[in-house]
């Protein structure tokens, strides 16, 4: 009976490895099949998405560029403001630390304080073109706003 046994055993382990190989052959098949099937409707499909993708940009790129134009004319005075501001307010703390930087300190803060070069020749001031010639400028006049109550 033991040889039966055996027999039956190793005909159910043949059955059984034969099914396996047979099933993954056939999910193996099967799975070139769907990919052949499926692979055009996935090329399609990914065509289809670039041509509405370049639908939507050309449909959407007058309208968001006149969107940004109209935005851009609306910032520009405020933009052009706060520079003109940042100027006003930075006008004293320039006037004060650049003739200190140019070597003529007895100008620091002067409301009159030029400081540029034309023709290799440094413009100080319209008052005093090279710079007062006193340790003290008689003409000397704060660039700093006076306070209120003075």
């Amino acid at each position: 009976m033991d040889d039966w046994f055996k027999q039956f055993q190793q005909d159910l382990e043949t059955a059984v490895y034969t099914t396996l190989d047979q099933t993954e052959q056939f999910l193996d098949s099967l799975a070139e099949q769907t990919l052949d099937a499926v692979s055009p409707i996935l090329d399609a499909a990914d065509e289809m998405a670039d041509e509405m993708a370049e639908q939507v940009m050309e449909n959407m790129a007058p309208p968001l560029s006149q969107a940004l134009d109209e935005l851009e004319t609306q910032i520009d005075p405020w933009v052009g403001s706060m520079v003109s501001w940042c100027e006003q307010t930075m006008a004293p703390i320039h006037q004060t630390l650049t003739p200190w930087l140019q070597n003529h300190p007895k100008c620091a803060g002067c409301s009159y304080y030029h400081g540029e070069i034309y023709g290799g020749e440094m413009l100080v001031c319209a008052l005093h073109p090279t710079g007062p010639e006193y340790d003290e400028c008689p003409d000397w006049d704060s660039v700093w706003p006076k306070p209120d109550g003075d």
